[in-house]
C-alpha cells in the first residue's frame, strides 16, 4: 500500500535531482506533527513496552499525506482531468462492487469490507461524478446506492449521503463564504447536540434498526466506545501517548475489537493532546480546500476546483464515517484516506495574480 507511491515520488526526485521542497500549508504541519507523534508513540510501544495491537496502521498511511511535499512541480490541467476521471471511475467500481456483495454474487458475498467503513468509496464516486457534471452516471449511481441501501440498510450510509450532499452544496458555483459559515456552524451545533443528548440519539438510533429490521449493534459500541472513555480519564492529558494498544476488551466476551469510532481511539491513546491535534488538522483541511476551490474558481481554472471537491466529498465521508466505525484503524482505508489528501495538495493552490485575473476576465464586458 504504501511502496508504490513512496516509490513512485522517489522516482519523480531521481529524474530532477534537487533539495527543493514544497513550502507546507498549516495543515501539512499539523499531519506532521500528528504523523510523527504518533509512529513514535506506536514504535516505543511495539519496541519497548511489548504492545500487540499497536496504532501503525492509522500512522504509518499519514506518510502518503506527506508526500506532496516532495512533488514541487504541479499536475498539467490535463493530468488533473485524468486524475477526476480515475477518481469517477473507482467510485463507480466500486458501488458495483457494493452491489454484489449485498445481493451475494459469487465469489464477491465473502467480501463484507465493502459495507459501513468503506461506504466512502460510495459518496467518492457521487461526488466525481456530480462534481465533473456527469448527470446521467449521477443518476446511475444513485440507483444503485438506493440498492445498497434496501440491501443492506445501514445508518452510516444515510449519514454519509447527507454529508455527499451537504458538501456538494457548500462548494457550489453560487457558494459565499457566508454560506460555509452558516452550514459549518449547523454542522458544529448538530454535533454538540449529539454529544450532549447521547442517550436520546441512542434511543433514535434503535428505532432505526427496529424499522429496517437490522441487527442493533449500539450495545457493542457503547461497549467499546466506554472502554476508551475509561482509559482517556487514566491520562485525559496525553493519554499513552500512542504506545498502548489500539483495542478495547468486549465485556461480554472479552474478546478485543477496534473502538468503533476513530475519534475515540485518538481520545483514548492521545488524551485532549491527541484528539486535538485530529480535529486541527480535520478543520484546517476544510478551510484549506473549501477556500482553494473557491479561489481556483475565480481564477477560471475549474478543473483543479471540481478535482478538490470531489476529494472533499470522499474525505468528508470517510470523516463521518470515523465516527462509527474503525476507518483509520484498516491500513487500506487510511492509506485511501491520506492518499486523496495529498492529491488535493499536490493540485497546488491558485495564486493571487491568477485570482485577481480571473476575476478581471469575469467583470470585462464581452463585444
Amino acid at each position: 500500500v504504501l511502496l508504490v507511491p513512496i516509490s513512485v515520488v522517489v522516482l519523480i526526485r531521481l529524474q530532477s535531482p534537487s533539495f527543493l521542497m514544497r513550502r507546507p500549508s498549516v495543515s501539512e504541519l499539523v499531519l506532521a506533527l500528528m504523523f510523527v507523534l504518533g509512529l513514535g508513540g506506536a514504535l516505543v510501544g511495539l519496541t519497548m513496552l511489548g504492545t500487540e495491537e499497536t496504532a501503525r496502521p492509522v500512522f504509518l498511511p499519514m506518510s502518503l499525506g506527506l508526500l506532496a511535499l516532495f512533488v514541487v512541480r504541479e499536475p498539467t490541467a490535463r493530468e488533473v482531468s485524468r486524475i477526476h476521471r480515475w477518481l469517477s471511475n473507482v467510485g463507480l467500481v466500486y458501488i458495483v462492487m457494493n452491489v454484489l456483495v449485498n445481493i451475494n454474487v459469487l465469489p464477491f458475498s465473502e467480501y463484507q469490507q465493502y459495507r459501513n467503513a468503506s461506504v466512502a468509496f460510495l459518496a467518492l464516486g457521487l461526488g466525481a461524478a456530480a462534481a465533473a457534471g456527469q448527470r446521467r452516471r449521477v443518476v446511475f449511481e444513485l440507483f444503485l446506492s438506493a440498492v445498497v441501501f434496501v440491501t443492506y440498510p445501514s445508518a452510516t450510509m444515510v449519514v454519509v449521503l447527507l454529508i455527499t450532499a451537504f458538501t456538494l452544496y457548500l462548494t457550489t458555483d453560487r457558494a459565499t463564504p457566508l454560506r460555509s459559515v452558516v452550514i459549518g456552524g449547523v454542522a458544529v451545533t448538530f454535533a454538540v447536540f449529539a454529544l450532549a443528548n447521547l442517550q436520546a440519539g441512542v434511543e433514535v438510533s434503535n428505532g432505526y434498526f427496529d424499522l429496517v429490521n437490522k441487527a442493533n449493534a449500539n450495545a457493542s459500541r457503547l461497549d467499546l466506545w466506554s472502554a476508551g472513555i475509561d482509559r482517556f480519564e487514566e491520562s485525559p492529558l496525553v493519554g499513552s501517548v500512542f504506545s498502548g494498544d489500539a483495542v478495547a476488551e468486549r465485556s461480554r466476551d472479552g474478546k478485543a475489537l477496534p473502538y468503533h469510532n476513530d475519534f475515540v481511539l485518538f481520545l483514548a491513546l492521545g488524551g485532549l493532546l491527541g484528539i486535538g491535534l485530529l480535529l486541527w488538522w480535520i478543520g484546517v483541511t476544510e478551510a484549506t480546500l473549501i477556500q482553494r476551490i473557491h479561489r481556483f474558481r475565480r481564477s477560471g481554472d475549474e478543473g483543479r476546483a471540481d478535482l478538490l471537491r470531489a476529494i472533499l466529498v470522499g474525505l468528508n465521508a470517510f470523516l463521518v464515517a470515523m465516527a462509527f466505525n474503525p476507518v483509520l484503524s484498516g491500513a487500506s482505508r487510511s492509506a485511501v484516506v491520506f492518499g486523496l489528501y495529498a492529491i488535493a495538495m499536490s493540485v497546488g493552490a491558485p495564486t493571487a495574480r491568477s485570482v485577481t485575473a480571473g476575476a478581471d476576465e469575469d467583470e470585462e464586458p464581452s463585444a
